[in-house]
């Protein structure tokens, strides 16, 4: 990871896909029985290390790809914004260092950068416990509350949020303003992207992830089956998980 950081003729978009971790979900389909917590956690733990060892490469590599000119979509400025976001992705779980986060958040020029550092705070347990985390996310609804395409960005941003009381969170979403059950596009973004992009919470060991997504899918059954129907694939997957979340997943079809 040091040496294609810190090696400048490399193609910056290579570099950003070469230092990422592989997702969660990746990580998932790879295993003969999914282990949700030993999953988390150890992608945590490994992110957290990366991020401490190459702490300073990881700064130099974030001031280096910031680029205060126009917006442009040509590759080579694209790919840094890549490398940029993905270095800040790192620098972001470590603990006191959302400043960069609120910094790129306040003064993005393009959505791309603004929707990077609301992630990044979003899932920071420090911007969580300061507040900051809370202040980001209002400040953005109140911004672009008028555009649709980008209040679902916001709902996928929280709904996918891994740190504890997911569920919770989302649920009091759901009796937000900018969530309405009878919109498609709004119900993927927070329900469908809960169900499949955050396993610590969905995969929640006392099943009330599973017992939440089968109320919802009953819901959606009298206003768009097309719609319910594709949330149930969160559920057929049972086979690969233990036990005990095989048979709370079992329920919840059974009752559905």
């Amino acid at each position: 990871y040091r040496s294609v950081l810190t090696d400048q003729s490399l193609d910056a978009a290579m570099v950003a896909l070469m230092i990422q971790l592989p997702s969660e979900a990746y990580l998932s389909e790879l295993s003969e029985q999914v282990d949700v917590e030993a999953i988390h956690f150890a992608r945590n733990y490994v992110r957290e290390a990366v991020a401490k060892a190459l702490r300073d490469e990881l700064q130099q590599t974030y001031e280096r790809c910031v680029d205060d000119g126009d917006f442009s979509v040509k590759a080579g400025a694209i790919a840094k914004r890549s490398l940029k976001n993905t270095a800040l992705s790192y620098l972001s779980c470590l603990p006191n260092e959302q400043s960069i986060a609120q910094s790129q958040l306040s003064g993005a020029r393009n959505m791309t950068d603004e929707l990077a550092g609301l992630n990044a705070l979003n899932q920071s347990v420090s911007a969580h416990e300061s507040g900051a985390r809370d202040v980001a996310l209002g400040d953005f609804y109140q911004r672009w509350k008028h555009e649709a395409l980008v209040v679902n960005q916001w709902l996928q941003v929280q709904a996918a949020c891994q740190l504890p009381d997911g569920l919770t969170r989302v649920k009091a979403l759901m009796n937000h303003d900018a969530f309405d059950v009878k919109n498609p596009n709004k119900v993927r973004s927070l329900i469908g992207v809960f169900a499949s992009s955050n396993a610590i919470n969905f995969h929640a060991v006392d099943g009330s992830g599973y017992q939440f997504l089968a109320e919802q899918i009953l819901v959606l059954d009298k206003l768009n089956p097309q719609v319910a129907s594709r949330m149930v694939s969160a559920l057929t997957k049972w086979k690969k998980y233990d036990p005990t979340r095989q048979q709370k997943m079992r329920e919840q079809l059974a009752r559905i």
